[in-house]
């Protein structure tokens, strides 16, 4: 895991790309050296008191030669509507990278991406980072679903990267109509030997449970990265714990946000 970084980055970039969800690129060589697939930043959205929390925002992508780190995220509260007001050349003071992101498949696997909305934002560094990795030498199998066409995003970044994505919408207007597990299920069938796959998945715990479940019937390593509500960032104040399949509890800030299927109840 990668040493954080505290520091005040320039805003490079603060650009609406769906209803409601902004892209941000931030240049911080420090913090892009050292970020990893499924990590965040913490972020400080006012010079004010209020709101007093940081706002914990996943890595969507990253540039190592240029020193820059985009993230993806939907604006729902003060934090986020604050954020996507700044623009290029404000500074914005990090922390970052947190958490313990996902781990690169074992050599030979077959690695599938399944991702619900905004979930889908901390995936597409992952996906770049896969269909980059020659120790596997194949592409990811991508399954996206969101709401609508209109909150559809990420989708040309993969083709760009030569991955087949299959969407789903909620309402049929882009895609097929239904949800990312069905596409998945069906899509399983196809292979013989599923321990032989690794799943990766990120979005609605609705979704998070059905893909634990079913990576559990077809004995299928599955990681999954949680979205929750977070105070300090670093395991000091269990304000966003979930509980352990074995026993207690696991800070998502600090003993994820990517956690093993297994390690943990939905």
């Amino acid at each position: 895991m990668s040493t954080p970084v505290a520091s005040l980055a320039s805003i490079a970039q603060n650009t609406q790309i769906a209803p409601d969800i902004y892209l941000m690129e931030i240049e911080s060589p420090e913090i892009a050296e050292g970020a990893q697939p499924g990590q965040f930043l913490h972020l400080r959205c006012s010079d004010t008191l209020a709101p007093l929390l940081r706002r914990p925002i996943s890595i969507a992508d990253v540039d190592k030669r240029a020193g820059k780190v985009k993230i993806i995220y939907r604006v729902v509260g003060q934090g986020t509507q604050l954020l996507c007001q700044k623009s290029p050349g404000d500074l914005l003071d990090i922390i970052g990278p947190l958490g313990r992101g996902f781990p690169m498949p074992d050599k030979g696997k077959t690695s599938i991406i399944v991702g619900g909305g905004i979930g889908v934002a901390p995936l597409l560094y992952l996906a770049k980072e896969l269909a980059g990795d020659e120790t596997n030498g194949h592409k990811p199998l991508t399954f996206l679903g969101f709401a609508t066409k209109e909150e559809a995003f990420g989708i040309d970044f993969l083709k760009s990267l030569g991955i087949k994505v299959e969407i789903c919408t909620d309402d049929g207007t882009l895609g097929h109509k239904c949800f990312p597990t069905e596409l998945l299920k069906e899509h399983l069938k196809e292979f013989q030997d599923k321990s032989k796959i690794t799943l990766y998945a990120c979005g609605p715990k609705p979704m998070l449970s059905g893909i634990k479940g079913i990576a559990a019937n077809e004995n299928i390593t599955a990681y999954l990265s949680l979205e929750e509500r977070m105070a300090c960032g670093v395991g000091a104040c269990l304000g966003c714990s979930v509980k352990s399949s074995k026993s207690g509890y696991k800070r998502v800030c600090k003993d994820g946000p990517v956690f093993e299927a297994g390690e943990i109840d939905l």
